[in-house]
Parts: C-alpha cells; sequence; structure tokens
C-alpha cells in the first residue's frame, strides 16, 4: 500500500460522510481528504461488472478458471498466495470452474481479493475507471490489481475520499444505473458483509449492507442504513489513516453512533 506519509504528515486521521435518500450530504468532516482505498474499491469493481452484464458483454453464469496469479502492471506476474495477508484462504484451488456470480459475491461478501482480480482481468481496469467517471467521481479511482505490490511500490494507488466513497453507495443500491435485478442482487451481497463496523452500532432489525476496506494503517467502511427503496435510507461513509486496526474500529463505532443517534429510532 502507500505509505501514510504519500498523503499526510503521518498524523491518525478520520473522515466522515453522512448523506440521505436524495444525496444530500447531512454531516460531513475532512470529506474530501483522500485515503488509500483497501477493499472499498471492490463497490466500483462489482457496479463495472454488473454493467458488463447489462451490455450483454458478460454472463452471470460465465465460468472462470480459479487462479492466484495475476499480471502485474509493472510486468511479469504476482501470486496472492505468496501472501498471506493477501490471499482468500476460502478460495479454491487453482483450475476450479468459478461463475460470475459466485466470484462478484464473494468479492463483496468475504472481501476475496482472487476473486477481484479475476473480474478485473475479465472487464479491465480501464472498465473500472469507466464507471468512477461515469459517477463524477474525481478522487475514487483504480490503477493497479489488489496485491500488486510492484505497482504498489512504484506508487501506483487506488484511492477514495468519503464524500465520494458515500457518493458510490448511495448510487449503487438505489440508482436506476442497472436493473432491479442486479441492484438487488448487489445490495444481497452487501448485506451479507463479513466484517462489519459501522453496522454493529444499528438497532436491532435495521437492514443494512456495506463495504469495508483494511491494510497497515488503514480502516475504513461505508454502509446503507434502511431500506434502499425508502426515504429515510441513510449512507455513512467514514474512512481512517494512522490508527491500530481496533482502535479505528472504535473510532468509526464511535463516528457511526454520533452521526445516526438522531435519526435512527
Amino acid at each position: 500500500m502507500p505509505l501514510i506519509s504519500d498523503y499526510s504528515d503521518g498524523t491518525a486521521i478520520i473522515s466522515f460522510t453522512l448523506r440521505n435518500a436524495d444525496g444530500d450530504v447531512l454531516a460531513s468532516r475532512n470529506g474530501g481528504t483522500v485515503y488509500y482505498a483497501a477493499s472499498t474499491i471492490k463497490l466500483a469493481v462489482a457496479m463495472a461488472v454488473i454493467e458488463e452484464i447489462d451490455a450483454g458483454h458478460v454472463y452471470w453464469d460465465q465460468m472462470l478458471a480459479a487462479t492466484h496469479e495475476f499480471m502485474s502492471a509493472r510486468g511479469g506476474f504476482f501470486s496472492l498466495a505468496d501472501d498471506e495477508d493477501e490471499v482468500d484462504t476460502e478460495f479454491p484451488p487453482d483450475g476450479s470452474p468459478m461463475s460470475v456470480r459466485d466470484l462478484v459475491e464473494i468479492m463483496i461478501d468475504r472481501s476475496s481479493n482472487e476473486a477481484t482480480d479475476m473480474m478485473l482481468g475479465l472487464i479491465g481496469i480501464q472498465r473500472v475507471q469507466r464507471l468512477c467517471a461515469e459517477f463524477g467521481m474525481d478522487r475514487l479511482h483504480i490503477e493497479r490489481l489488489i496485491g500488486d505490490l510492484a505497482a504498489r511500490d512504484s506508487g501506483t494507488p487506488n484511492e477514495v475520499t468519503t464524500d465520494e466513497l458515500s457518493k458510490l453507495m448511495l448510487a449503487a443500491v438505489r440508482g436506476d444505473w442497472t436493473s432491479a435485478e442486479n441492484r438487488a442482487f448487489l445490495r444481497g451481497a452487501l448485506s451479507r458483509q463479513r466484517y462489519d463496523i459501522i453496522a454493529t452500532e444499528l438497532p436491532s432489525g435495521t437492514v443494512w449492507g456495506s463495504k469495508s476496506g483494511s491494510v497497515e494503517g488503514i480502516e475504513h467502511d461505508v454502509a446503507y442504513i434502511g431500506d434502499p427503496d425508502s426515504p429515510d435510507l441513510l449512507v455513512l461513509a467514514v474512512c481512517t489513516r494512522g490508527y491500530e486496526e481496533q482502535p479505528a474500529h472504535e473510532a468509526i463505532r464511535a463516528v457511526a453512533a454520533a452521526a445516526l443517534a438522531s435519526r435512527l429510532q
């Protein structure tokens, strides 16, 4: 990942943006601060794949051979299996048949890096860049595969801000960019998120879905809160840098509790 100093002076920082169903910003702090995106970028990858399915270029039942090995943006290949911090330990052996549907699902619900890189190999990084541009993202972008350490070390970052991450999540679950069926699939995958942080502060029975991101010194979460078809829907994005994992999660939960306290009954 980029060094903390690539984005700031190394001090700990936290940002958040809270939006309503109409996209209005209800509350924000440091919403334009740029962070390393970590796995939050997978939301944009999933949306780009779905757009390609809508266009008839990719199919939900299309089968691909599982792999841990991918081409680096700097030339040559890298294997996610070589890095215990990057590998999906539940991913099947190389060559196992996997559908696009299953790959998108595990890319979101368990944040599989192998599934993400396979989808990027299928549709291309430029296709995700195009989606970010279509949705008005100025800073949220992807430049390399997950786990491409050579590209990382050459200064090729994937970036995000809470203003744009919250905007993208709102569009993902509520916008008319895809069919109702495909939007429902993405909502469902987000609702089965294994690495929820904001959701732990929500009242029992609250409808939610989220996409988190985590690497050393970086912890993020973005969640939709409430029925996506309801005018009462909320979207909250929180990004942190410079904290250890547990303090970062506590900070994200504290922000969520404060931001949502008067808005959830």
